[in-house]
């Protein structure tokens, strides 16, 4: 990784101010040497650049000009042979910005430093007399993440950074501190909407005993409303009867009167029941022949 350019947007007490270090050349020697009087900005300048490396620190001391909610630094990286521009403004989430101005992860940057974390690479690239003791220290003692990587390339573990590296990303999967949309934070949220649906039909010992109560009641008279509108429907069924059979007992009154205004007649044997539509057919026979 190769720094091009660092634009000092809105940072310290730089605005709108440019560092160009050119293009990488073909041969010969990379090195700039950026130089100045006191408070002239190299340091700021310095933790600009690892800002934009590893984001705004959450107190930073650079705000003496410009507000935290306007701080801005950018930069042209070189990674992997080829540039990429890159924005870094001052907030938790989403703070790394690609050239359209568009958020990206901050694995775009991180997975270029084999695993460094902001101490260490201030450790071992931001040198002085101060960094430069506390890093002998801790490469003597194995401490901190400069001896872990040198204690690693020491034991031959040369991917154990790659490893670390997986691990971190899957544990930011997991848990981001303010982020709302890790595994964690999401199983909360579901904890959260599972107890305040328990608290709405969780109910006291004795307003359950009075509900049941109620509803044991409200089951008898229920029982009991069905018997009666079954004893109810048997006596509307009989009525409807007798509503139909009214019209026709009235003509049955109508025609027993009617019978008995005619003469008594003798009533026929029985024993003609079954030649009725014989006698009935011979008569038809017989008129048919009678003279005209």
């Amino acid at each position: 990784m190769r720094l091009r350019r660092l634009d000092l947007i809105r940072y310290g007490k730089f605005t709108d101010r440019t560092i160009d270090f050119g293009p990488k050349p073909e041969s010969g020697p990379n090195l700039h040497v950026v130089f100045g009087l006191n408070e002239a900005g190299k340091s700021t300048a310095l933790s600009g650049y690892l800002d934009l490396l590893f984001g705004i620190e959450e107190r930073s001391r650079y705000n003496f000009l410009h507000e935290y909610s306007a701080m801005r630094i950018g930069g042209v990286l070189e990674l992997g042979g080829a540039e990429q521009i890159f924005t870094r403004t001052k907030q938790r989430t989403n703070s790394l910005l690609n050239a359209t101005g568009q958020p990206v992860s901050k694995m775009a940057i991180s997975s270029h430093l084999a695993g460094l974390s902001r101490d260490a690479y201030e450790t071992m690239f931001s040198l002085d007399d101060e960094t430069l003791e506390a890093g002998g220290n801790s490469i003597l003692e194995s401490r901190g993440d400069l001896g872990k990587l040198l204690f690693t390339a020491s034991a031959g573990l040369g991917h154990a950074s790659d490893t670390l590296s997986l691990l971190e990303a899957e544990a930011d999967r997991l848990y981001r501190k303010q982020a709302h949309g890790t595994e964690l934070a999401l199983l909360k949220k579901r904890l959260a909407e599972l107890k305040a649906r328990r608290e709405a039909i969780d109910t006291l010992a004795s307003t359950f005993e009075t509900l049941e109560t109620e509803r044991l009641d409200a089951t008898e008279k229920y029982d009991r409303s069905i018997a009666e509108r079954s004893v109810l429907s048997a006596r509307l069924d009989t009525i409807a009867k007798y509503l139909r059979a009214i019209p026709i007992l009235a003509d049955i009154r109508r025609k027993q009167a009617q019978l008995a205004e005619l003469p008594e007649i003798a009533s026929p044997p029985r024993t003609w029941t079954g030649s009725v539509a014989d006698m009935i057919e011979a008569d038809a026979t017989l008129r048919t022949r009678l003279p005209s």
